[in-house]
């Protein structure tokens, strides 16, 4: 009982300073996602972590007066009702989504901060609207990438093929991969645009635009490592379709139905994080890299 009493002064200490309040409200909805459907809150998440490393930047800011306080709080409370504009556009939508949350962290920001820490929301309000509009740019891409399900499906029957798997494919409107799973029962797969990968190089691709606006190097050494990492999504496209197939021919198209409806979360997560790790420690690898060389080119000597 003492030690509650004592922890009790502690925390309303914490709740009194603007900064942290300011981070327990903006963190409070990412529980929401993670409860319903723990893969939405990957990219609000995301952009939570890009906002929390700011955090030394917003504490500078002075605090807002109460006229913006008030318009905070409006916006705050219109940040529920968002679904019944999203629900026009898109009928099956849940009712708390990313635009929930965008509209919820602007009114975080005008409610505790001037009007100038806006500039420090740009990037991850940008984050999680491009991200999660994604969807209608793929859909606008899809015309012009379609036929390239083709040549993915080919891809994958010859690393099939590779492993030891009787792979074929029988080319039409949407091509079709075959090949017996090790019951002998005959497993049918066929390859529509959404197989290609397209929709998971753009989220990459607009988290990266994000980070690397924020990072001092060069032009250069961001070209390069965007263009890795936007073929590295594609390569682990090719990863994600050949482990569901093994799953399939291992274990079963029941088996096989659950993985391909997680990897593809866990993969592109794994990937970023990785991608970024490397990025951030970018001089030391570049390093090894270059000592590794140097030995080749000794030995070769």
């Amino acid at each position: 009982m003492k030690s509650s009493k004592t922890e009790l002064p502690r925390v309303l200490t914490l709740l009194r300073n603007r900064a942290n309040l300011f981070y327990i409200l903006t963190f409070a909805p990412l529980l929401y996602f993670l409860y319903y459907h723990v893969f939405s809150a990957v990219i609000p998440f995301y952009g939570f972590l890009l906002l929390f490393l700011k955090s030394q930047k917003l504490l500078g800011v002075k605090e807002a007066n109460s006229i913006q306080k008030i318009l905070g709080l409006i916006v705050l409370v219109g940040s529920f009702f968002v679904y019944y504009g999203v629900v026009l556009v898109f009928p099956g939508a849940p009712f708390y989504t990313a635009a929930n949350y965008v509209v919820y962290l602007l009114g975080l920001f005008l409610f505790f901060f001037e009007l100038s820490a806006l500039k420090e929301a740009f990037a991850p309000l940008f984050l999680i609207v491009a991200a999660t509009s994604s969807s209608f740019i793929s859909a606008w891409l899809k015309p012009f990438l379609s036929p390239f399900a083709s040549d993915f499906g080919l891809v994958i029957v010859n690393v099939l093929r590779a492993l030891g798997i009787d792979a074929h494919i029988y080319l039409g409107n949407i091509p079709v991969v075959t090949f017996p799973s090790l019951s002998g029962r005959m497993i049918s797969a066929g390859f529509v645009y959404e197989c290609i990968g397209v929709y998971s190089a753009l989220v990459f691709s607009i988290i990266l635009v994000v980070i690397l606006f924020e990072d001092p190097s060069s032009l250069k050494v961001k070209l390069a490592y965007s263009v890795a990492g936007v073929f590295g999504t594609f390569a682990l496209n090719i990863l994600r379709v050949t482990v569901i197939f093994l799953t399939d021919y291992f274990y079963g198209v029941e088996v096989g139905g659950f993985v391909h409806y997680v990897i593809g979360y866990i993969l592109f997560t794994v990937w970023l994080v990785f991608f970024l790790y490397v990025y951030s420690r970018r001089k030391t690898v570049e390093a090894k890299i270059a000592s590794f060389w140097q030995r080749i080119r000794k030995r070769k000597m």
